[in-house]
């Protein structure tokens, strides 16, 4: 898909095809990865590669509990989305519901329990979202705020309940989770949230951390990104990343 063509010029069916052909083709590339041992690190588009990303490391028989960052919950499927927009849907996908391509790019669905989800900083999602997710019992931070609330300690207490369950991790990591103070070459800015050094401490050599197996950086747009101000927070994180 053409970064400069809105995702509205096309239709449900075309952004459908398009997020099942990049999800399939992730997923590959991942299990292949993951099959070997190696730390997976995606850095990509819209939030909808996730569906490929984890999926992936399901198949490569990783046992994992995943840390989703991001201002979204990212929980619809096509009968709650009033856009339809796939990016929407992956947390819905990992959890075994939505549209059934999707959710089969795991060779056994789910992908994850719902014990095996955290969501922090989270603070745009609808009534729809809100009510799948809390139903399953899954972990949302909602009441993450600047100044008052530690990002560090969050981040770091989500990973040491989700390796109390399971022996790997993974990171989820929508750069729309930042304030866009830092961050605004993004699809879907909101208001507010994560400090960009709260992100870029809690990321800080992760590749060397062996229980987790992978990361996944996304929703970079570098359309309205006119200053490069997110370019170089994120060239800031992905050096973190092996300090």
């Amino acid at each position: 898909m053409n970064s400069h063509q809105k995702s509205s010029d096309y239709s449900v069916d075309q952004r459908r095809t398009h997020v099942l052909h990049v999800g399939s083709w992730l997923s590959r590339i991942v299990e292949i990865a993951a099959s070997k041992n190696h730390f997976v690190l995606v850095i990509g588009g819209d939030h909808s590669i996730a569906m490929g990303t984890w999926s992936g490391l399901k198949n490569a028989d990783k046992d994992f509990g995943l840390i989703w960052i991001d201002a979204h919950m990212d929980a619809h499927t096509y009968e709650t989305s009033i856009s339809k927009n796939p990016h929407g849907m992956p947390v819905a996908v990992l959890l075994g519901v939505g549209d059934g391509e999707f959710v089969k790019l795991a060779k056994n669905p789910p992908v994850l329990k719902p014990a095996s989800l955290i969501q922090t900083g989270i603070r745009s999602y609808e009534e729809e979202e809100q009510e799948f997710l809390e139903q399953l019992g899954v972990d949302i931070s909602y009441h993450y705020k600047r100044h008052s609330y530690n990002g560090l300690d969050s981040l770091t207490k989500s990973k040491r309940c989700l390796l109390q369950i399971h022996p790997y991790y993974g990171v989820s990591f929508d750069i729309d989770g930042i304030d866009p103070a830092y961050c605004p070459g993004t699809g879907t800015p909101a208001d507010g949230e994560l400090e960009l050094n709260d992100v870029i401490q809690s990321l800080k050599g992760i590749l060397f951390d062996t229980s987790c197996v992978g990361l996944e950086i996304v929703e970079y747009n570098p359309v309205p990104d006119h200053e490069q101000i997110t370019f170089e927070s994120v060239k800031k994180i992905i050096a973190s990343l092996v300090a």
